[in-house]
């Protein structure tokens, strides 16, 4: 008699399972292998040549502040002794001319022996201890060199460290910011402005076109995008030194934008806008628009829009009552390949007009709201959970993950980096 359907179908899915888990017992092994047979020694040799290429740099800034004071220290001496030259010397004129008068008299007698005793005393303390040099202690601040911690990258808002590095600059209702692994871009209007990770300005550019309320990084591209508020969509180089329209995409008032690795993601500055994918190669080709009430209610806002491992992130608001001013955010999370709702969390944050909230993207899949009323960050886990809250000051209105271990916040008048 043969087997029940259920049983054979059963024993085809156990087969199906454990010949799947042979290569993955493989791929194990060759890990321990590769990790057995790592050289520790030259990984820390390649690491270390930073630190004595600090060093050396250090020396020769050493070197370079010391022999600047050393010039400096001859010329006090040598202006010293010129004064006191100076001094004698009107000291004997005078006393040449006292004595051709022969008009001396006990009150000369009496000025020139204190002026005499005033020369040598400071002559002999000049032999003797020669001028004050002032010598303070170098102090080395540690957060001048970093080493990275070995961890799984998470990153905890509710510890971040105190900021090390700021900069004043001016903000406005849009205040944009984006970063790669090397730099971060700033729009400080009406330039846009390129930083490296001690926030030293490395290029600063014209930006001749209409504002910007938001701009991304695209790997793929190895591009900035900026997004205008009628002028289209940019793409710009690295280093600033090119800026190009991308004329496939129709100008629209665009107001938020984040890449994949195969494309890129619009939304409209307009409630039932819904959201446009282009592809990134070859010519940003419009893929396809998610309309209203395909995806949300007619009554819905998109403030900003975050890429992040397959996933994309939207701030959106929505209103209690249709004639309502006063309307609350909410998290969302969909598939950035199929735009279907993985989970959806409301905030406690209303939206009242003015700035739009603001999303950036964590390590581990996770997520940073930026509410800029309250100016309070709150973190968001891959699941959906507020994994942490805090409190802000100044005033918090943008943030990005500059690389994987600094958080750069915009405030209203400032730029800061914490490391995380």
């Amino acid at each position: 008699m043969p087997p029940p359907c259920g049983i054979e179908t059963c024993k085809q899915h156990d087969d199906s399972i454990n010949s799947q888990i042979h290569p993955l017992v493989d791929e194990i092994n060759n890990l321990d292998n590769q990790l057995s047979i790592l050289n520790v020694n030259e990984i820390i040799d390649k690491c270390r040549q930073k630190l004595d290429k600090w060093r050396h740099d250090s020396h020769k800034e050493i070197d370079r502040f010391y022999e600047e004071k050393y010039q400096e220290l001859q010329q006090r001496c040598i202006e010293r002794v010129s004064q006191k030259r100076k001094k004698i010397h009107q000291l004997k004129l005078k006393t040449n001319e006292l004595i051709q008068e022969q008009e001396t008299t006990y009150d000369d007698i009496s000025s020139f022996k204190a002026i005499i005793n005033d020369i040598k005393r400071d002559i002999d303390q000049y032999e003797e201890n020669g001028i004050l040099v002032d010598v303070h202690p170098l102090i080395i601040n540690n957060n001048l060199i970093y080493i990275e911690k070995w961890t799984l990258n998470e990153i905890d808002i509710s510890t971040l460290s105190s900021l090390y590095r700021t900069i004043d600059c001016s903000n406005d209702d849009w205040p944009v910011l984006t970063s790669n692994k090397r730099f971060l871009l700033l729009d400080q209007y009406p330039n846009l402005c390129l930083f490296d990770k001690e926030l030293t300005i490395v290029k600063q550019c014209p930006w001749k076109y209409d504002r910007i309320p938001d701009m991304c990084w695209s790997s793929t591209l190895n591009c900035f995008i900026i997004v205008t508020n009628n002028n289209g969509i940019f793409q710009v180089n690295e280093n600033l030194t090119l800026v190009q329209s991308i004329e496939t995409i129709e100008k629209k008032q665009w107001l938020s934008c984040t890449c994949s690795d195969v494309s890129l993601f619009l939304t409209i500055n307009d409630e039932h806008s819904g959201i446009f994918e282009f592809n990134l190669l070859p010519s940003f080709r419009l893929i396809k628009q998610w309309k209203f009430p395909q995806i949300y209610n007619t009554d819905e806002f998109i403030h900003n829009i975050a890429y992040n491992n397959g996933t994309l992130a939207l701030l959106i608001s929505y209103q209690y009552f249709k004639y309502s001013s006063s309307k609350t955010v909410r998290i969302e999370v969909r598939s950035s390949s199929t735009l279907d709702q993985l989970w959806s969390v409301p905030l406690n944050i209303t939206y009242q007009g003015g700035r739009v909230n603001r999303i950036c993207s964590l390590t581990c899949d996770e997520w940073l709201v930026i509410d800029h009323k309250t100016s309070s960050l709150l973190h968001i886990n891959k699941d959906g959970q507020v994994k942490a809250k805090r409190s802000y000051e100044p005033t918090a209105h943008n943030a990005t993950l500059f690389g994987s271990n600094i958080l750069a916040i915009r405030t209203t008048n400032c730029l800061n980096f914490h490391r995380v």
